[in-house]
């Protein structure tokens, strides 16, 4: 969603966005499925050529770690690694989901303090804008996991994803004021999410907020109980494999390219997107025969 608002900033024709699959009004329920810890979903997928952070993909879910204990703060070589692992997963036509979550206890305590500084901090805002606009481009859903606080650039990055399931203990906000700084990225994509006075409290007051106020004001999608959070976030996943990539992606694409445009045109997109490009996969005629047959789809995710 924000690096979709920051196409539009940019003056770029929007073409991603967020994919908000939903059942009733608190969303997908752990219980709704088979136990998903009955396999290794995040299996290794090889060597890493990253420092900062961790890559593993397995079973169409692509996970990235950051990890740069204790507090994943975000360096300009961390975001660097961000934004070019994320840059990679464009043409992987298989991956069905992106999770980004942080090692230890924290998601991530924002930008690295030596960075706002002299060069460092053209360097710095320039790598924390690479990876929206990767976020913007990438053609795959996105889930931040929020198991720990998310502050400043930690926090405009979690909303920064299509999805966010945060804990209930998390604490989220932006506390730059108070060291004489503020998020660029925030400054011009909050307003967008939340509306101006909302945003001006935020950044001005730097008052930090709860999983259950991000929740209200829309920064995240749901605030779970912490001793359900990894189950929440298995059954998320689980709905994800048993989708079909393609039509995963092609409804993302659909709802991200009308989000800036008039009614009548975010239509005309959707349409064209069903019409010249979901009605060209072989998934799409798999799924309506399995509706008909009463059956599960067999993807072939093509």
């Amino acid at each position: 969603m924000l690096g979709d608002k920051l196409r539009q900033t940019r003056g770029l024709s929007p073409e991603r966005g967020p994919l908000a699959a939903q059942k009733g009004p608190h969303g997908l329920m752990a219980e709704d499925f088979d136990d998903p810890h009955d396999q290794d979903v995040f299996a290794s997928s090889g060597v890493q050529g990253f420092q900062h952070i961790h890559v593993d993909t397995a079973q169409g879910i692509t996970r990235v770690t950051l990890n740069r204990p204790p507090a994943n703060v975000l360096s300009v070589e961390m975001m660097q690694e961000l934004a070019t692992a994320i840059e990679s997963l464009e043409y992987q036509r298989d991956v069905k989901l992106v999770t980004l979550v942080g090692a230890g206890k924290y998601f991530s305590a924002g930008f690295e303090l030596g960075a706002h500084l002299g060069d460092r901090g053209y360097m710095m805002l320039e790598s924390f804008r690479r990876i929206f606009e990767a976020l913007a481009k990438v053609d795959k859903p996105t889930l931040a996991v929020v198991a720990g606080p998310a502050l400043g650039a930690g926090c405009i990055l979690a909303a920064g994803c299509d999805l966010v399931l945060a804990a209930q203990s998390a604490k989220l906000g932006h506390p730059e004021i108070r060291g004489g700084v503020f998020n660029t990225m925030a400054a011009a994509l909050l307003p967008r999410l939340v509306g101006r006075k909302r945003a001006f409290e935020i950044l001005m007051t730097g008052a930090s907020l709860t999983a259950a106020d991000a929740e209200r004001l829309g920064l995240v999608t749901r605030a779970v109980p912490d001793e359900r959070l990894d189950a929440e976030v298995a059954a998320v996943v689980q709905r994800f494999q048993e989708s079909s990539a393609p039509v995963m992606q092609l409804t993302r694409r659909a709802i991200a390219g009308g989000l800036d445009l008039p009614y009548e045109d975010a239509v005309r997109h959707a349409e064209d997107v069903y019409l010249n490009q979901l009605l060209n996969t072989q998934d799409v005629e798999e799924g309506l025969r399995a509706v008909a047959e009463k059956r599960r789809p067999a993807w072939k995710d093509r």
